[in-house]
């Protein structure tokens, strides 16, 4: 009887050793996967922290890039604003200066020499000329003598004051002008003068442009 009762107590023993290992297999197992499942998620938001760090670094930088390219053109259209606003107070300053330049022996040498060459090369009987209407007066008796001389009549209107100063020509019939006037000489210029005040501005460093940073 109590050898039947002892081994019965075996087997109950050996039972409990062999759930009890199983058990603790499954345990460690368990506790195994879930390391590693918890190792892959950690990676994984070490990985999805790492991407978006990227991310709004990146972002960081294109929207850096940006607001210097902004700050660029801004810059940039602030000096041509700047470049045309000196170019008109330059060119207005050139109008002043020539119009008291129509009031000297030079201007009436000068305007005289012209008015003759384009006499002598253009084919009209009759011509307008058109002057300002307080235009030097010896001007216009040395402009009268030479259309006398070549035997062209002269039609006299009024030139605007505009024009600075100068002359029109213009045939009978209207068909053409030739713009002799200051005004037209300053504005063929302007492109010019621009880049002349332009390039001075820039080795003054006060103008942002192609090879400027």
């Amino acid at each position: 009887m109590i050898l039947l009762e002892n081994k019965i107590a075996i087997f109950n023993k050996i039972v409990f050793l062999k759930q009890k290992e199983e058990c603790e297999k499954r345990i460690r197992e368990e506790k195994e996967r879930a390391e590693k499942i918890l190792s892959e998620k950690i990676e994984s938001l070490k990985k999805a922290e790492e991407a978006f760090i990227d991310r709004r670094i990146t972002l960081a930088n294109r929207r850096g890039y940006e607001l210097i390219a902004s700050v660029e053109e801004q810059k940039r259209v602030l000096f041509l604003e700047e470049d045309e606003k000196l170019l008109k107070e330059l060119l207005e300053t050139l109008s002043q200066k020539l119009l008291e330049f129509t009031k000297t022996e030079e201007y009436v040498n000068m305007e005289t020499e012209n008015f003759k060459n384009i006499l002598e090369e253009i084919d009209e009987k009759s011509i307008y000329l058109y002057v300002k209407n307080n235009e030097n007066e010896e001007l216009i008796k040395k402009f009268k003598e030479i259309a006398k001389k070549r035997g062209v009549e002269l039609k006299i209107d009024e030139l605007f004051e505009y024009h600075i100063g100068g002359f029109i020509i213009s045939d009978i019939e209207q068909t053409y002008n030739i713009n002799m006037s200051l005004k037209n000489k300053l504005e063929d210029m302007r492109y010019e003068i621009g880049s002349m005040l332009h390039e001075k501005l820039k080795e003054r460093g006060e103008v942002i442009g192609k090879g400027n940073n």
